[in-house]
């Protein structure tokens, strides 16, 4: 795979770990809201997540979208490692540490998500519902 479609992947992945960074931090504060019962700032944070989660679901369009764009070949490689898989040729490490980093804080942004609403609604929260 090319180095310059190695390195716009990169970026990406970078720009979406900014953004994770930033929900995770929201919802920590989110927490910390309804912990101490202060509805104002839960409805505040809650409005304030919104941004980083919209965004978050724009980059993940656009890699999808880019992906299309690509050579076939390429273009399954680069899903390949946008997955998760191994580094194989040089360059692609970058990018998988990357994305590896991403999925461990994606994990992490989830699980906050899940003990938060659970204390917001209990057994009404989506996660009881859907699990």
């Amino acid at each position: 795979m090319d180095h310059e479609i190695l390195d716009e992947l990169f970026l990406k992945e970078r720009h979406l770990y900014v953004k994770l960074i930033e929900f995770e931090d929201i919802t920590i504060q989110l927490g910390e809201a309804v912990d101490r019962r202060d509805e104002v700032s839960v409805r505040m944070l809650l409005n304030m997540r919104e941004e980083p989660a919209c965004q978050l679901q724009e980059i993940d369009q656009y890699l999808r979208a880019r992906l299309l764009e690509l050579p076939e070949d390429d273009a399954i490689r680069g899903r390949e490692l946008l997955e998760g898989a191994s580094a194989e040729e040089p360059g692609e490490e970058r990018l998988c540490a990357q994305v590896s980093q991403n999925r461990r804080l994606l994990r992490r942004c989830m699980e906050l998500d899940r003990r938060v609403s659970t204390r917001v609604d209990g057994t009404r929260s989506f996660y009881a519902k859907y699990r």
